[in-house]
């Protein structure tokens, strides 16, 4: 029997949780949290992440959930977390009440989230509830265009993108390309995007948003460095004034005026974020392309994609963008294999029923999206690449599947970045013949659990004639 803990349920009948063993919130910790915790929760600490890869910490922590899961039934079951009790949702049908349910019983603005932003960007959206959370929701659902398939600035954007990822594609692309200067491209064209083009060049701002997000890492935790974190925001705010005082009107800072604003909206407390994302677009891109380099099926079908929509349209351009969904799909799935957050926090403001069970609250709720969507005991394409699942409806329709979150708290930006990744990925489609180095991703064999970005080469050749021309 599992261990179980009381929770007062309706009426006079008493309902319980299943409750964690000390071995089993012992191997969690090592194989689940420590890593995810240790390779960098809001930066990526490249060598760090490296020698993580090597153990293969998502395939041990999505053993160990199943085997959990298999001992304590449904659940959730209540560990040991970061920062206090957290119940573990190993459940689709549970991950779906999650997501779905309101932000003002599922709150967000978990402590990690809320230490973390803290160095970063406190105005975050992200760590922000209540009054304030809607204030600042709606200004960013306005200025990235939430919920609408292609941003009004989308035929910009996609030129930008693929200027840059065009800039890539010389005689280095040939011998193949470092995961890091694919990272400095596509921080170029989200400076672009984001603030104008007078911050293309602009690598001190970038130089000092990524201090602050390695010091995020530590979440506060490293007091007697305040001062210095505090001097740094300071800076990186005053670079970011520049292009909000006279903003171009074809970035997301020329649409400040426009979107819905008040006192607790904080709008230049939002862009930092945008840019904290656009990592996970870069990543999202990066893996969608290895993939598609390592997997002719849907790389020939991709390509031809591109070429249609290259004909009727033009390349890089918003209708292009909208014809091909496949490419698109190919993004999804990337991200679905290798999530970008691998657990989504929450945090209960009331209590919450699970079945039979009720759970009080001021509990932390995890979702371990890289488990729902590597359970091959309950989807069938658990560990290979199908973005045929995003085409027919499969993936969407299923919540546990949530490369992106969902419901009241999914990403305002997610249309804008699949946008820009879709067209970094078509660039490199149009250039030639993607080829692959480091990541064993195999079409024939299940994909690894863990994507080790730092053993990365990504190359692109001339496209070979077809026979007898």
């Amino acid at each position: 029997m599992s261990d179980t803990i009381d929770a007062p349920g309706l009426g006079d009948r008493r309902a319980v949780l299943p409750t964690a063993s000390r071995s089993e919130n012992l191997r969690l910790a090592f194989v689940y949290f420590l890593p995810n915790y240790v390779k960098g929760v809001f930066r990526s600490r490249p060598r760090i992440a490296a020698l993580v890869a090597r153990t293969d910490p998502a395939r041990r922590g999505l053993e160990l959930m199943r085997r959990m899961r298999r001992r304590h039934g449904r659940g959730p079951v209540l560990v040991r977390g970061t920062s206090g009790p957290t119940l573990l949702v190993l459940d689709a049908e549970d991950a779906k009440q999650v997501l779905a349910g309101p932000v003002e019983v599922y709150a967000v603005d978990t402590w990690e989230k809320v230490s973390g932003f803290a160095a970063v960007q406190p105005e975050a959206l992200v760590a922000s509830h209540g009054g304030q959370r809607a204030a600042r929701r709606a200004f960013n659902d306005a200025v990235l265009d939430a919920g609408c398939p292609v941003h009004r600035l989308a035929d910009r954007f996609l030129r930008v993108v693929g200027e840059e990822a065009a800039a890539l594609l010389g005689p280095q692309a040939m011998e193949g390309l470092r995961p890091d200067v694919i990272r400095e491209r596509f921080e170029r064209a989200g400076r672009r995007c984001f603030l104008g083009e007078a911050a293309a060049d602009d690598v001190e701002f970038s130089r000092l948003l990524d201090l602050l997000l390695a010091e995020a890492n530590w979440m506060g935790a490293r007091r007697w460095r305040t001062g210095r974190t505090r001097r740094i925001r300071r800076r990186l705010m005053q670079r970011q004034a520049r292009y909000l005082g006279d903003a171009d009107p074809h970035s997301l800072v020329g649409l400040f005026g426009s979107a819905p604003r008040g006192p607790e909206t904080a709008p230049e407390g939002q862009v930092a974020h945008w840019f904290m994302a656009l990592g996970v677009v870069h990543a999202a891109a990066l893996q969608a392309l290895s993939l598609l380099a390592s997997h002719p099926v849907q790389y020939e079908r991709a390509l031809a994609e591109t070429e249609s929509a290259d004909r009727a349209h033009g390349p890089r351009t918003a209708a292009g963008f909208q014809a091909m969904p496949y490419v698109r799909a190919c993004v999804q799935d990337a991200a679905r294999l290798w999530p970008p957050v691998s657990s989504l926090m929450r945090r209960t403001t009331a209590e919450t029923r699970w079945r039979d069970a009720v759970a009080p609250g001021g509990v932390n709720v995890l979702v371990p999206a890289g488990f729902h969507a590597r359970d091959g005991e309950r989807i069938d394409y658990a560990h290979r690449f199908a973005p045929e699942k995003w085409l027919d409806g499969t993936a969407e329709r299923d919540w546990a599947v949530s490369p992106f979150s969902r419901g009241e708290a999914q990403c305002s930006g997610m249309e804008l970045g699949l946008q820009l990744a879709t067209g970094f990925v078509a660039e490199f489609l149009r250039a030639g013949e993607l080829a692959v180095a480091g990541p064993r991703l195999r079409p024939d064999r299940p994909l690894p659990h863990t994507f080790d970005a730092a053993r990365l080469r990504l190359g692109v050749r001339s496209r070979r004639p077809a026979e007898g021309v």
